[in-house]
Formats: C-alpha cells, structure tokens, sequence
C-alpha cells in the first residue's frame, strides 16, 4: 500500500483518537478532583527502511509513515476549590493524594474528596470505599474541623457519666474530641500513575511508592472541610483542540480520496 495511504489513514485514526479524549475531558468539566488528560503524538516515518525498500523494488512496511500516539499524560495542576456546604466534603490545596482501600485490599489515590459514613460511622467514599488511615467519627457528631495538620475535632453528646458530674451551671451541649487523623500521599513521578476510573489512580512501577506526610508539612497540602476542589479543565482550550482535531481529521480525509484518485488512475493508464 501506497506510503502516503498509510500516513492519511493513521492520521484519520490518531485524530479520532484524540477528539475521544478531547471528549472525555469535556463530559468530566463537572467531575470534583478530575485531572485533564492530554493525548500527545509522535512521527513514525522510517525514511531509510522506507527507501530502502523501494530501492529494492519491494512494497514499504506499512508502519514506516504516518503519525502513532507517543502516550497520554495527565495535568495534575491545582483545580479551584468550591465551597459544597457539606462538612464531610475535602479538598486538597496543594500536593497530596487521598488513600482509600479497595474491596481487594489494594490502595487507591484521589483528589476527590466527597466522603460519607458507613452504618459504623467510618469514613467512606461514596462508592463505599474506605478512607486510610481509617477513621470513625463519633454517633451524632456536630461541627466537624480539619486543622492545617489534618487533625480532625468534632463536638460529641456528652456521655451519662459525664452529664452527672456536671455542675448545675455548666454547659450540657456536648466535648469537642479529637476524632482522627488525614494523611496525604504524594508521588516522584506522578505521571506514572494509572488510572482506574472514577477519579481514582493506582501506584506503578513508574510512579514509585507512595510517600506518607502529614497535611501542611515538607510540601505536602492542606486538607480543607466543606470544600471540593473543581474539574482542571479549561473548556475553551478543550474546545480549541476539538476544532484542532476536527479539521486535522477532515484533512486527513481529503488527502486519502486524493491519494485513492491518483492510484485510480495510474491504474487506468497502466
């Protein structure tokens, strides 16, 4: 097949390739925690195995023209913070992953940090996965706070035996408590993470263990309650690279029926 057919051809498949990313980008510009994805391209023209070939009267190899993905990055940038109006909601200002354990007893590490309680009053994820370290919060808790250091302090009811000892004029409504700690995990090569979906990556050998710190502390960020940190997709530049991919994929389109029209008659001549 002709060098230039197969140029055309994978350039019509590695643009729709990217108008699909483009795409999955724009569906999660609402997604809290979301970090865009970027497809980049690279040139596989050999033009010595190339021309090697046809010096040798024989057929190029098909892989020797046209453009291939080089691989697919993700933009971990800060994404703005947005007050939710729910206490149980995180958000990290700065570097810094959530842990969370999966049914396998795998780990897993978002940005998301829409949280809930399960029946025992853990920490969860909405989809049920544990927050790690664990933590439990107290029946009938009230006025949660995370500190810059992650440490989170609730007013708890006062027990019976703590309600007797009261004096007559002390206030009833209830201790403030330490309930737990959130910690943050941090990656040297962040890149290397895999994603599994639903915000969530998983650790690789690419992106090295995960490194444990305490929130406000060597680098890490701080953990807000009450806050959710936003999409970090810019839609006017997602739209930008959709018309980009758009007309690169109709460019493409035309110079394949070009191509077609030229060996069509070549072989009529012929």
């Amino acid at each position: 097949m002709s060098l230039s057919i197969d140029a055309a051809i994978s350039g019509m498949v590695e643009q729709q390739r990217n108008i699909e990313l483009i795409a999955n980008n724009l569906a999660n510009v609402n997604s809290a925690g979301y970090k865009r994805a970027k497809i980049h391209f690279q040139d596989v023209l050999n033009t010595a195995s190339a021309f090697s070939s046809i010096s040798a009267g024989q057929a190029p190899p098909s892989s020797s023209a046209g453009v291939a993905t080089a691989g697919i990055t993700r933009d971990f940038s800060q994404g703005s913070l947005q007050p939710s109006g729910r206490e149980m909601d995180f958000a990290i200002s700065g570097d810094g992953f959530f842990r969370v354990k999966l049914d396998d007893g795998s780990f897993a590490y978002a940005r998301a940090g829409m949280f809930s309680l399960d029946g025992t009053g853990r920490v969860v994820t909405l989809s049920g996965e544990l927050l790690d370290p664990p933590l439990q919060l107290p029946p009938r808790f009230r006025g949660l706070r995370v500190d810059e250091a992650g440490e989170i302090t609730v007013t708890r009811d006062l027990t019976e035996e703590e309600l007797a000892a009261l004096g007559p004029f002390e206030p009833r409504d209830g201790k403030r408590v330490v309930a737990g700690q959130i910690n943050l995990y941090r990656f040297s090569n962040a890149q290397g993470l895999a994603a599994i979906g639903n915000s969530r990556f998983v650790a690789t050998a690419e992106s090295q263990e995960a490194i444990e710190g305490t929130p406000g502390a060597d680098g890490m960020g701080v953990v807000y309650s009450g806050w959710l940190e936003a999409s970090n997709v810019d839609i006017a530049t997602e739209m930008t690279g959709l018309v980009i991919a758009k007309r690169g994929y109709q460019l493409n389109m035309v110079a394949y029926k070009t191509i077609e029209e030229m060996l069509s008659k070549v072989n009529q001549v012929a």
